[in-house]
């Protein structure tokens, strides 16, 4: 069985501009202190069918949304740029709408970009 939420993480840990940023699947811990900065994969609905041949599917669809959160806007636009990066080298593309906001009750800038994209061909264990 394939996880690319899973993949997605683990290929962004290795990211030299993220070492001390906490990637995390679904949401951002409470218990990180306020001025850390975040990453949390947020799966936007269930993988979905995709390509089809021969009355199967061949490929799965995949959307997530990368919510991104620190107490500089220059940390959330460089770790922005490296989700960019990793998630087109995968075959992602950057889906209209977001978020772009500072949040006054916890003092820490919020950029949220979702993504969709295809499993390879044949790929369809999500």
């Amino acid at each position: 069985m394939s996880d690319m939420m899973k993949r997605i993480g683990d290929l962004l840990k290795q990211q030299p501009e993220l070492v001390d940023v906490a990637v995390k699947p679904y949401y951002r811990p409470e218990s990180l202190d306020a001025s850390e900065p975040s990453l949390a994969i947020v799966p936007m609905a269930p993988p979905k069918q995709a390509s089809f041949g021969s009355d199967r599917a061949l490929q799965k669809e995949l959307t997530y949304q990368m919510n991104i959160e620190a107490s500089s806007k220059s940390k959330v636009t460089e770790i922005a740029l490296a989700v960019e990066r990793v998630l087109t080298e995968l075959g992602f593309v950057q889906l209209n709408g977001g978020l772009d906001e500072y949040f006054i009750e916890t003092k820490r800038y919020v950029d949220a970009r979702r993504y969709r994209g295809r499993s390879s061909l044949y790929d369809v264990d999500y």
